[in-house]
């Protein structure tokens, strides 16, 4: 499988991109919508883009809505302008973020 590259060159527009095909990332605003103004970076207001991008790399929905804020502080928040990452590289972040989560409340 070729790898799926994420690029934000301006302010809320982001592509996705697999080998040749190319498709703007889905906002995923039926999952939750935290802002107005989209797939922002950079500013603190990283929510809708942290959902969309989890949303997309993970293939799973409740994954995305338990990660993307702590993504957002982690990942989006310090996005430069102009911007590409890798599915792979999202994967390894959420690896990460899992590991350091403290274990389910047993009853």
């Amino acid at each position: 499988m070729a790898e799926i590259f994420y690029s934000g060159e301006q302010a809320e527009r982001v592509t996705v991109r697999q080998g040749e095909a190319k498709r703007p990332l889905d906002p995923r605003y039926d999952l939750r919508k935290h802002s107005q103004r989209g797939l922002a970076w950079g500013n603190g207001d990283g929510g809708q883009l942290s959902l969309a991008l989890l949303a997309d790399a993970l293939q799973n929905d409740t994954r995305a809505l338990r990660l993307h804020e702590r993504f957002n502080h982690r990942v989006v928040a310090i996005l430069p302008d102009r911007w590409t990452i890798t599915r792979s590289r999202i994967l390894a972040y959420i690896n990460v973020m899992e590991q350091d989560e403290p274990p389910p409340d047993t009853i």
